[in-house]
């Protein structure tokens, strides 16, 4: 009986050996087999691939929206906007640009794509593709519109304020839901107002300028949506 059922053991051994190199083979072969549905006209990071397209799957009106993710050094871990060339196109013909830092000064460094969690960077993606599709929804003279607001602080206020509920309303709440709570306990604020008021000891105590967690389970619930 000894000698019948070692081939049984060495077989069960090897499986417990090789199992999880199939698993994560078969983990990877999804991400790609899923490139010609959510990252099609997409030009994406292979090191950030899994997690721009599982934010990419909320977003199926983006599926033939040209988007580039570029990686750069930038002080702000995402940025998103519109090619220049593209604002006087149509919407079908118009590029985005989603910058994604990879070098900023040291307090600002846990919030870089690189040193997030997957459901992290999966929500702060999704706020980003959520200013596409915001960027996408707009003629010729509100895009232009929208950049001359841009030096208003309340405009911007209110515009990543309604980000953010574009966020949620694709079911992406529990993943922005993560990132908001990461950004808070690392830079030690209850309201957020961006990097720009890093280190200038204001703008971060009065203004809810990204949903504060509270604030996005709240919004969450009336839309009913995670």
């Amino acid at each position: 009986m000894r000698i019948a059922g070692q081939p049984y053991k060495i077989f069960f051994f090897l499986l417990i050996i090789i199992f999880p190199f199939v698993a994560k083979a078969a983990s990877r072969e999804t991400i790609i087999d899923s490139v010609p549905e959510f990252g099609n006209k997409k030009e994406i990071p292979r090191q950030f691939e899994k997690p721009i397209l599982t934010a990419l799957s909320y977003f199926p009106e983006l599926k033939n929206v040209h988007i580039v993710f570029k990686i750069k050094k930038a002080r702000t871990g995402l940025a998103t906007k519109p090619d220049f060339a593209g604002v006087f196109q149509r919407k079908d013909h118009r590029t985005y640009i989603i910058t994604i830092s990879n070098e900023t000064i040291d307090t600002l460094k846990p919030l870089l794509l690189q040193n997030l969690t997957f459901e992290q960077q999966v929500g702060v993606i999704g706020h980003e593709l959520s200013h596409v599709v915001d960027f996408n929804s707009k003629n010729f003279p509100q895009t232009i519109g929208v950049g001359i607001s841009h030096v208003s602080k309340r405009y911007l206020d209110k515009m990543e304020y309604n980000t953010d509920r574009i966020c949620i309303q694709h079911g992406l709440g529990k993943y922005l839901l993560a990132y908001s709570k990461h950004v808070r306990e690392v830079m030690h604020v209850h309201n957020w107002r961006g990097s720009d008021y890093v280190n200038k000891g204001n703008g971060n105590g009065k203004y809810e300028r990204y949903m504060n967690p509270d604030t996005i389970e709240k919004t969450m619930q009336e839309m009913q949506t995670h």
